[in-house]
Order: C-alpha cells, then structure tokens, then sequence
C-alpha cells in the first residue's frame, strides 16, 4: 500500500473517528455500503491482465447500539450490501473467487457510531479461508 494511501486511510479513520465520538451519530447503510467499496478497492490482488479479485467475505462490526438497530434487517440489508458490492465490482471490472456475503457483529469495544470491516477471500468449492485474507479498519 501507498504512502499517500496509509495517509488517506489514517486521515479518514481520524476524521470519522472523531466526528463519531462527537456527534455520537448512528451508522448508516451507506457508510457500510462506501467502507466494503473501499475495502474492495484496498485488498484487490492483480492475478493477470484480466482478473483482478477482490474479498468476497464482508463481517461489519458495529457498537452494541448500532448492531441492536441494524441487527434485525441484518438478512436483508446483507443481500442488498452484496448486491452494491457486485455492481461496484462489476463497474471495476473485479472478479470473486466465491459468493459474496456480508454479515453484521457485535463489537463491544465499539462506540456509537464507529464500525470496523473484516474481509477475506472464499473460494466457492471450498470453505477454507485464503492465506491472503485481509483486514481493514476505518474509524476507530
């Protein structure tokens, strides 16, 4: 990873990070949605000229408030944040070694408003978890 990307991730974690424990504002679907773009964008591995793959794996953990409000449309809003992620993906011309799932957590060391993506690359015929798997951090 870039300088200048080490920078814009450190920059972003810090600005949402204390907006978050100011505001002490809900997450939304949306950042969700942007946070699993970025970490597409973060953890893409260039396997040739055509294939560039991306984690197919999402867990989002969010703050017991958070995860209490979300966790009952945790089915649906699951599909919907794959589905953004396979449009995105299919905009970048990215490619998935398995299906794409995102689920929600609980993390209790976890303010309001704060939330932190774990991804991984799954392939379909098997259930192991790549060597190459990946974590990413946004606001903590």
């Amino acid at each position: 990873m870039g300088v200048m990307k080490r920078f814009e991730q450190r920059l972003e974690g810090l600005v949402n990070g204390t907006f978050a424990k100011v505001f002490k504002s809900e997450v939304q679907p949306v950042e969700i949605a942007g946070a699993l773009q970025r970490e597409c964008d973060n953890n893409a591995t260039i396997w040739n000229r055509e294939r560039t793959v991306v984690p197919n794996d999402f867990i989002v953990e969010l703050s017991t408030p958070d995860y209490e409000r979300l966790s009952p449309y945790s089915g649906q809003l699951g599909d919907e944040l794959s589905g953004l992620v396979r449009d995105y993906a299919k905009q970048q011309r990215y490619t998935f070694m398995g299906p794409i799932k995102v689920h929600l957590e609980k993390a209790d060391d976890l303010d309001t408003g704060l939330y932190r993506v774990r991804s991984r690359t799954l392939a379909s015929s098997t259930s192991q978890q790549d060597p190459s798997a990946h974590s990413h951090q946004p606001p903590a």
